[in-house]
């Protein structure tokens, strides 16, 4: 089976997103459970997105991202 080729921005960017995300969970000491429970993931799903694996589901990322508090895009607020 052959893996796909992402691109070294594609993977850095991961590894952004998948930092942030697991650095804002521990400093607002927001639990893996809570995570789990809220995101409706499970916990080796959260771990991959910790660890910025490119085959999880994008929508999972941004929820997580949401729920632990790590701003996605510098859009104005008030049209979300």
């Amino acid at each position: 089976m052959n893996k796909k080729p992402y691109s070294a921005n594609t993977k850095t960017s991961l590894i952004l997103l998948s930092g942030l995300i697991r650095t804002a969970r521990i400093e607002k000491g927001v639990s893996i459970k809570e995570v789990i429970e809220r995101s409706g993931t499970s916990r080796s799903l959260l771990q991959r997105i910790e660890k910025g694996d490119p085959k999880c589901n994008i929508g999972a990322f941004f929820e997580v991202a949401t729920i632990v508090g790590v701003k996605l895009f510098d859009a104005d607020e008030t049209i979300l």
